[in-house]
């Protein structure tokens, strides 16, 4: 029986005692509470909920601050709309940082207990990319009914649908073992954001631009990386058109400032390319910020058509500017393709901020100073630098399996959440007291980088709230130099 059959059939039925055939009610929250380094729009939540409304069930989405004003808001809404269901999505674990550890999961865990006081009939289903990454874990310190693996858009309602005809599923729920997936992406409709959400500000006001998604699935085996877990590893591309309504809705909705947020937006260049031409066909052009480009495979064409709908700036994750430390993380380019891309940019007039991480599997002193080299003799301002160090191991990445496997000294491990497992990599060569000192020193003599241990300054966060107040164009990492310089004269606000 097909899930849009078995949703009419059970939409059929009497809810809550009351003897008469109503539609079943699904509730939609977003369970990400954290603003550091801005909130992040739920545009997974949204594609969720328009395919639950879509497949027969009445949805409302809610979005949850954390603070007394939105639990109290909250509660009357799940008072008097009296949901059968709360889906509750949950984007991360944590904030992969080694210096200022933070875990994203009590939020959720807190709404779901008081939901459950609030409306104790109601049935609570986790998902989202951190459930897929953990389930066990969201589902030890979540507490939901359920947690779904993968994609929701198919198995929300095909998994509502087998509990109203008593079926009794497993705590998580996947497809065949696995993550569930959408075969058929390209006829997902937009996600309307902007419809589900009533006010976008709060997730614009930060360095964000309005997020869109053009396609699912990463083949690359990047040895750190969760994407082949959360959406697998191949390609499944969305339609081009639908990313074009998104954008458009949003435009109309007074949105100027958009990144894709794929998880590299030029692979393959010729999907990139069919959905820019799309935006042209339109006449969408924007402000496009922060998106994600591989270094590997910049053609001059590709560039030449971002630039000319709109992107001014981009987020380019070279990660090493050494030969030794790319081939451990699998990454599928030398340096040389770095030094190549620096030149295509700039004939394009398109700045970048090029993400590094430091500290993996093989990196020494030696590979170390090959990456600050390159980013001394190569990458100046306007393009700016971000460098992160250490890396934190998440369930089914290349480097938890390899962990697993006993391929590291217990040098290289580092506990930070959970006193019992280890969770960060440093490699032993470049511990993190040496590497951070290190860091340091460089950023002294370069003021256009910023190192991911700084994130959390009061520095960083009054300049990002003083530029979110103000008209300052985005992307705010292009001010990186001034807020360094200012630290500089106030040490008192690191």
């Amino acid at each position: 029986m097909g899930v849009r059959r078995l949703s009419k059939e059970v939409n059929d039925v009497t809810s809550h005692g009351q003897g008469r055939p109503v539609r079943r009610r699904v509730m939609v929250v977003n369970g990400n509470e954290t603003v550091m380094p801005y909130r992040v729009a739920p545009l997974g939540l949204a594609f969720v909920a328009s395919a639950v409304r879509a497949a027969g069930y009445d949805v409302v989405f809610e979005e949850y601050a954390g603070d007394a004003g939105a639990r109290a808001d909250l509660r009357g809404r799940v008072e008097s709309w009296r949901p059968d269901y709360v889906a509750v999505g949950i984007r991360n674990l944590d904030n992969s940082d080694y210096h200022a550890f933070e875990s994203y999961l009590d939020g959720p865990a807190g709404l779901v207990r008081e939901i459950r006081r609030w409306a104790p009939w109601v049935k609570v289903i986790a998902g989202g990319p951190a459930a897929t990454v953990d389930p066990e874990r969201v589902m030890r310190e979540v507490g939901p009914d359920h947690v779904i693996l993968g994609e929701g858009e198919e198995s929300l309602p095909e998994i509502i649908a087998r509990l109203e005809v008593g079926e009794r599923l497993p705590a998580v729920v996947g497809s065949g073992g696995g993550p569930y997936r959408v075969e058929r992406t390209e006829q997902l409709p937009a996600p309307r954001l902007y419809e589900w959400v009533s006010d976008l500000r709060p997730y614009l006001r930060g360095d964000a631009g309005y997020p869109l998604q053009t396609k699912r699935g990463c083949p690359l085996k990047c040895t750190y990386c969760t994407y082949g877990r959360i959406e697998g590893a191949k390609y499944r591309f969305l339609d081009p058109e639908a990313v074009a309504d998104e954008v458009e809705g949003a435009m109309g909705a007074g949105v100027r400032d958009f990144e894709f947020v794929d998880s590299t937006f030029n692979l393959p260049p010729s999907h990139a390319m069919r959905v820019l031409a799309a935006l042209q066909r339109r006449g969408l052009e924007a402000n496009f910020i922060g998106t994600g480009l591989n270094p590997g495979k910049l053609p001059a064409e590709l560039l030449a058509a971002m630039r000319a709908t709109g992107f001014r700036n981009v987020l380019l994750t070279a990660e090493s500017a050494s030969d030794a430390m790319l081939k451990s993380y699998q990454k599928s380019y030398g340096r040389e393709a770095l030094g190549v891309a620096v030149e295509r940019l700039r004939a394009e007039g398109i700045t970048a901020l090029w993400v590094f991480l430091l500290g993996g599997p093989g990196e020494t002193p030696e590979t170390v100073a090959e990456t600050l080299g390159f980013i001394e003799e190569h990458v100046k301002s306007p393009d700016a630098v971000y460098i992160t160090s250490g890396i934190r191991i998440y369930p089914g990445s290349p480097l938890s399996d390899q962990m697993g496997a006993g391929q590291f000294v217990l040098e290289d491990l580092r506990r930070k959440a959970d006193p019992e497992v280890p969770d960060f990599f440093y490699s032993h060569r470049t511990p993190p007291g040496w590497l951070e000192e290190t860091l340091r020193a460089f950023q002294r003599r370069h003021p256009h980088v910023m190192l991911s241990c700084e994130g959390h300054s009061r520095l960083t966060q009054w300049g990002l709230k003083a530029m979110a107040l103000l008209p300052f164009p985005k992307p705010y990492w292009q001010y990186i130099p001034f807020l360094n310089r200012v630290r500089r004269m106030l040490p008192f606000a690191a």
